[in-house]
């Protein structure tokens, strides 16, 4: 994952307390309301605006993708007019047509939870479109609802428009608003790679939990021109239709972060979520610890669902400098459950692959530290899963022609096995270099189709040390190898 040694503990978020505070709210479960066949909330890519908006709060929050835990959000980004009030307006502008025939509207409303209350549910709001230059109010509108700690749903008769405001009448207090999902079709923007621009992301995982995917990244908060990984928290990402498509996914913010680890210092870097036996959601995740004399280690928190909230799980490494045999950097973990109740944990990187069983409560090791072979020209990075009855890795490399222009660069390379243990046999590369110097795998099956899951530095502003989580569909051969992965860039 990381090529450049960082240690600097001064890298620890400002945010950390606000952070610490979004992990320990209890999770709400969202359900999204079903749009029309092939609708999609055209919201993220379009370009917000005001009527008015307090110093502290910001339009960017009404289609920010986060979903809120509930009208009084006191941790994460809000739109707000306080101390104005009478009517007020929030816009999203397209820079192209959009067609859209749905909405769903988030108020914020901070009288709830003992709040100041200055910020209310209106007494009434609609929706108009920009019509030849005039604004004018939707037809056919189901209705607006003023309900707070939920989405207001409206259908209204399908227009295509560059623009649509939702026109808040002030009640008691000041108005202001959570999130904006606007349903229909267009707008190239919201298509294609990288997945996820409104922050950098990295280090992709992978989980599939009945009918919802689950993403989970690390986040690169590197300075524009900065030469070093800034990662200090863990984001989440689901969708019930996974696609390379801003729009397939509902953010979910930063769900783990390094306060959760009292011994952590410093590096929150490359993850994997896997269900445990008994259930619950382990959160594997690569971490520089501040009380050994070590570097990298490997952590784990525990949930009881995907989303968290999570905790620690031992209070302290389950792998470290200090464990026998481990790699030279102890960084990379992926965690695979076989069909027979065994449980592995791949890791490692500087050319180590390492490999353990754990036992059966996930937070402690059943076997010696042993270095898996077959895995030809391995970096770091790997990532395993089963496929008919054959056992998969795909890995980082950094060396072959077939592979890299360059040492400082990576593609992915894959292995197969008939054991979870190995030995692997090398197959060739699946996904080539990148954008990125560093390269980092997840892959997922999800209602039968195969998806790469990885980074790049394509997103504005992107490089080295910001990095953007892109997907493409993978493709088997009838022997089950794997085709190599086409890289899509933009529109798809």
């Amino acid at each position: 994952m990381h090529r450049t040694a960082n240690r600097n503990l001064a890298l620890r978020r400002t945010l950390a307390a606000a952070l610490a505070a979004a992990l320990a709210w209890t999770l709400f479960q969202i359900t999204a309301t079903p749009a029309q066949a092939q609708a999609v909330n055209v919201a993220r890519s379009a370009t917000p605006s005001a009527s008015y908006t307090s110093s502290w709060e910001t339009t960017a929050a009404v289609n920010d993708g986060i979903e809120p835990p509930g009208s009084n959000d006191t941790v994460n980004p809000r739109w707000g007019t306080w101390p104005q009030t009478g009517t007020q307006w929030v816009q999203l502008t397209w820079a192209g047509p959009v067609t859209v025939s749905a909405s769903d509207l988030y108020f914020f409303d901070d009288s709830f939870n003992s709040g100041p209350g200055g910020v209310r549910l209106p007494s009434s709001w609609r929706i108009e479109y920009l019509n030849n230059g005039s604004w004018t109010p939707v037809t056919g509108a189901s209705g607006y609802g003023v309900n707070a700690n939920a989405y207001n749903h409206t259908d209204f008769t399908a227009v295509t428009t560059t623009a649509l405001r939702a026109v808040l009448q002030s009640g008691t207090a000041s108005v202001g608003v959570l999130e904006w999902k606007v349903w229909g079709q267009g707008s190239a923007a919201q298509s294609g790679n990288p997945i996820i621009r409104d922050i950098y992301t990295a280090d992709p995982a992978t989980l599939v939990v009945g009918d919802t995917a689950y993403l989970f990244t690390g986040r690169d908060e590197a300075a524009a021109g900065q030469q070093a990984f800034v990662m200090d928290e863990w984001h989440a990402y689901s969708s019930t239709a996974p696609a390379n498509s801003r729009s397939a996914w509902t953010a979910h913010g930063a769900r783990l972060s390094l306060d959760v680890f009292d011994w952590a210092g410093a590096n929150a870097w490359a993850s994997e979520v896997e269900q445990g036996p008994d259930g619950r959601y382990y959160w594997f995740v690569s971490v520089d610890g501040s009380t050994d004399n070590g570097w990298m280690n490997i952590g784990v928190a525990v949930a009881d669902h995907p989303l968290g909230p999570y905790e620690d799980a031992i209070g302290g490494p389950l792998i470290s400098d200090s464990t026998p045999n481990s790699s030279a950097l102890n960084i990379d973990p992926t965690v695979f459950r076989a069909a027979d109740g065994r449980i592995y944990l791949y890791w490692g990187s500087y050319w180590q692959p390492r490999m353990v069983r754990l036992n059966q409560d996930m937070t402690s090791l059943a076997s010696a530290v042993t270095t898996p072979q077959g895995l030809t020209d391995f970096w770091e990075a790997p990532w395993m899963f089963e496929r008919n009855g054959t056992y998969y890795m795909a890995y980082a490399s950094n060396a072959g022609a077939d592979c890299v222009t360059g040492s400082a660069y990576a593609c992915i390379r894959y292995a197969t096995a008939t054991d979870p243990a190995g030995p692997w046999t090398h197959r060739g590369v699946v996904l080539g270099q990148v954008t990125s110097t560093t390269n980092h795998p997840a892959i997922m099956q999800f209602d039968g189709q195969w998806w790469m899951v990885y980074h790049t530095a394509d997103a504005p502003g992107g490089g080295n040390f910001r990095r953007s989580v892109a997907m493409d569909r993978l493709y088997f051969n009838a022997d089950g190898t794997i085709q190599k992965v086409v890289q899509t860039r933009g529109a798809a």
